[in-house]
């Protein structure tokens, strides 16, 4: 028997390919005005309608992979191969990107890099980029879930790896058409049966089969899945399944549905336009196509490559890299799952605690720290429960340290009540409600809010951070991450902080 890959002609590959990037970008032009926006919207077009095609890292970092791959000729992907590609021409500060860039300076390699001590390993960050191993592997879901796991592990971990292979195994299989509901069932054979990205698209495929409309299964989906954090994978994974489902086949109606859905819009119109593209490659309407037509446009975060010049020689790159890597067999690995460390690895993070009182906690000046002790943190994302020893307050004290004379920010993300001391004197404080109002308050530098808190100049090169964190009423654990880094570029100073061992 013939596989699915060998039935499938050059020509049509090629011309699903092309509505596969087209797709891509008139999908993230729609739902990138709206990034972060909670929904529902209401979208029937583009809003407002753009002079060009946005730039969207969703295609940006896959021309980095293409770019690298060609020019080094590979015959195999390897995280490894991947990660050289990401420090060279990549410079994105954004959530789970600067995480990954952090833990590469610190020497981490292979899958552990994207697992390692990363609060965002399950953003969507990876299921953006899966339309390339997909069309080099078109009518082969395993070796385009190969490809994306070596691609995923470079800045994820746990659903943020599952969603990449599941997409990438989905739009494979999708170059050999077929009915929706069976392609996604397919699909799913590469995802572990306990994922929660399993688990929200059956949900979502169900409970549409059963009859429910889009608005009110949106509306569930939020209520089971959303986590806070509008890039989290699982919801977003299922906006794109339910734009798809709920569009039946009308290109238009299905990524407007997927974009209304709310979260992160540009990614969730930016992957269902490529993969019905890739489905039926008809399917685009010329309407769409005339704002911004055919071009290929890079954000200034990515340097050093030579971008295709518009759609058509990105299909033929695409080809050429499908023929270099003909016979390569990639499988999928390890996925770590996404948690703080416990114990330290290949860094630790020097550290003092103490428990103070209230009125050190609201006090101008950094907390005597009379009861300390050294207590090193194996990593910037951390629990705290035990730690208070009974009282309300804790105070952490860290060394920063850094080379030459730079702009700093630090960010003292936290799920409570936090003080913020630097070389003694009080520079911040908030309560959690103050900083979680709103949505893109998060444990990224570019977009920490409240939670970022600029350094006075200095040309001193080591300084005393002190943040004081309040025992929460329920007596959860208090979920903090802390982190150094540029002001202007909000790029990690991975050292700043941590000692390598």
């Amino acid at each position: 028997m013939r596989l699915m890959s060998q039935m499938i002609t050059v020509t049509q590959t090629e011309s699903q390919i092309r509505a596969c990037w087209l797709g891509k970008n008139i999908g993230g032009t729609l739902g990138g005005p709206h990034e972060g926006k909670s929904g529902p919207l209401e979208l029937t077009f583009y809003d407002p309608v753009p002079d060009g095609v946005l730039p969207n890292d969703d295609l940006d970092l896959q021309l980095v992979w293409l770019h690298h791959l060609r020019h080094t000729g590979a015959r195999t992907v390897t995280p490894e191969l991947l990660a050289q590609a990401w420090e060279k021409h990549v410079r994105f500060p954004y959530d789970e990107y600067g995480y990954g860039l952090r833990n590469a300076a610190l020497g981490i390699t292979g899958s552990a890099r994207g697992a390692m001590d990363n609060w965002f390993g399950e953003g969507m960050g990876a299921a953006i980029r899966s339309e390339l191993w997909a069309c080099i592997c078109a009518g082969d879901p395993a070796r385009a879930a190969g490809f994306a796991w070596a691609d995923a592990v470079n800045d994820h971990c746990g659903e943020g790896v599952w969603a990449e292979v599941f997409l990438a195994a989905l739009q494979a299989i999708a170059f050999g058409g077929g009915e929706k509901e069976a392609l996604i069932l397919q699909a799913l054979n590469y995802v572990p049966e306990d994922s929660l990205i399993r688990q929200a698209v059956l949900h979502c495929l169900n409970s549409w089969q059963e009859g429910s409309d889009w608005l009110s299964l949106r509306n569930a989906l939020v209520e089971r899945y959303y986590n806070g954090n509008f890039t989290h994978v699982v919801i977003n994974i299922a906006f794109t399944i339910l734009g798809w489902l709920a569009g039946k086949g009308d290109f238009a109606h299905s990524i407007c549905i997927a974009v209304n859905c709310g979260m992160d819009t540009d990614c969730t119109g930016a992957t269902l336009g490529a993969l019905m593209g890739i489905h039926d490659p008809n399917c685009i309407p010329d309407a769409w196509l005339v704002p911004i037509g055919e071009a290929i446009v890079v954000s200034p975060e990515i340097v050093g490559i030579k971008p295709p010049l518009d759609i058509d020689d990105l299909v033929s790159q695409t080809l050429a890299l499908k023929e270099q890597l003909t016979d390569a067999q990639p499988q999928l690995g390890l996925v770590a799952a996404c948690r703080p460390l416990l114990e330290n690895t290949a860094f630790a993070i020097p550290c003092r605690f103490s428990p103070i009182s209230a009125e050190a906690f609201a006090a101008n000046t950094s907390p005597a720290m009379t009861q300390s002790k050294d207590h090193p943190l194996p990593g910037h994302w951390f629990h705290l429960n035990g730690e208070f020893d009974g009282g309300d307050y804790l105070a952490l004290s860290f060394e920063l340290k850094y080379e030459g004379e730079r702009p700093l920010e630090v960010m003292t993300y936290a799920d409570t009540e936090t003080s913020v001391w630097v070389d003694g004197q009080r520079l911040n404080h908030f309560t959690t409600e103050e900083a979680t109002r709103n949505p893109y308050f998060s444990a990224s530098p570019h977009r920490a809010g409240a939670y970022r808190t600029e350094l006075p100049a200095s040309h001193a090169t080591s300084r005393r951070l002190t943040v004081a964190y309040r025992r929460k009423h329920n007596g959860e654990p208090v979920d903090a991450v802390v982190a150094v880094a540029d002001a202007k570029s909000h790029l990690w100073i991975p050292d700043a902080l941590a000692r390598k061992h």
